[in-house]
């Protein structure tokens, strides 16, 4: 007698075929989300790094602040002696300052922080021995952070609470520490806020 054929039908191969299809999908998947996922996360990682650069040379900047070059009967303010704040233009705040030169000992110079065009921007003058000090050039600036939405800055004042520079008048007390609030630019178009609290004592 003739033996029977053996092998897979017509129908078993197109349903193994669509089996792999399915699983072979769901793998691209898989493989396509952690892509997003490694992509994202490493973007956000720079992200971090860039602003924690920025917050951490205005921080040093603050801290080396110096008062020498104002007359000792100034005013009470807000702000701490020789730090100016205005918003000459309606993208942000720019903050001004005298500070000491750190590679120059015996010299200061003036530096300079305000966000134009969606870019942070930082300047600081040629330190000198002598005053008055000269104003950072255009060719001093340095571009700190990109994809900024706003650069915005308050000040403490002890028993009144946060005001937003620059404040018009005198102050019942300095300001205790300064809060800079950074909103940055995503793909996804909602921006990202961060906020950091600068001691001034």
């Amino acid at each position: 007698m003739r033996r029977p054929a053996t092998g897979f039908t017509l129908i078993e191969v197109m349903i193994a075929i669509t089996l792999l299809a399915m699983i072979s999908l769901i793998a691209w998947r898989g493989l396509d989300s952690m892509s997003r996922t490694t992509t994202a996360l490493q973007l956000s990682a720079e992200e971090s790094t860039r602003l924690m650069h920025a917050l951490q040379q205005l921080e040093r900047d603050v801290a080396l602040r110096t008062t020498v070059e104002l007359p000792p009967d100034t005013p009470a303010t807000l702000l701490p002696v020789g730090m100016l704040a205005s918003r000459g233009d309606p993208a942000g705040i720019q903050l001004s300052w005298v500070r000491a030169a750190p590679a120059a000992p015996g010299r200061w110079q003036r530096v300079r922080w305000w966000l134009q065009s969606g870019t942070l921007y930082r300047a600081a003058g040629a330190a000198v021995p002598v005053f008055p000090l000269p104003e950072p050039l255009a060719t001093d600036r340095v571009a700190v952070l990109g994809s900024v939405e706003s650069f915005e800055v308050r000040a403490w004042e002890p028993g009144q609470g946060w005001q937003r520079l620059p404040v018009a008048g005198g102050a019942r007390s300095a300001a205790s520490s300064l809060e800079v609030t950074l909103a940055l630019r995503r793909n996804d178009g909602a921006p990202r806020r961060y906020r950091q609290v600068i001691p001034l004592e």
